[in-house]
């Protein structure tokens, strides 16, 4: 019988953690294997029918950013939000895919989140 301790991830993959405009915490995890089956990448925003992970901010555009691998990297690219979408403070362009890496911060609306690697369970 095989056993795992629950508050372990059971695969690799990403995540999202930080605040919204109103101090309320938001965790929003990417699974390794999710993304790689995700033709376009998993999207972000407000609007549940239209995204993968929803942030209930009111800055939030309906579909704000993407996740998505490219060429085995994970990237970041807006969907021609509103209020735009800042890696590491500065604006990056709309549907260009850009590198993001583990530490650094995604801001979008009031909501401002920081990337980070989980491991493999």
């Amino acid at each position: 019988m095989t056993t795992f301790d629950a508050s372990e991830p059971l695969e690799g993959g990403w995540a999202l953690e930080g605040a919204d405009g109103d101090g309320n915490a938001i965790r929003l995890v990417f699974g390794e294997t999710e993304l790689a089956q995700a033709y376009l990448g998993l999207t972000v925003g407000r609007h549940p029918a239209l995204c993968d992970r929803v942030i209930g901010d009111t800055g939030v555009s309906r579909r704000h950013f993407r996740f998505c691998i490219v060429e085995g990297a994970l990237h970041l690219e807006d969907l021609n939000s509103l209020n735009g979408t800042l890696l590491d403070g500065r604006e990056i362009p709309r549907f260009q895919p850009v590198p993001v890496s583990p530490g650094q911060s995604v801001t979008l609306g009031r909501a401002a989140l920081v990337v980070s690697r989980l491991t493999d369970g």
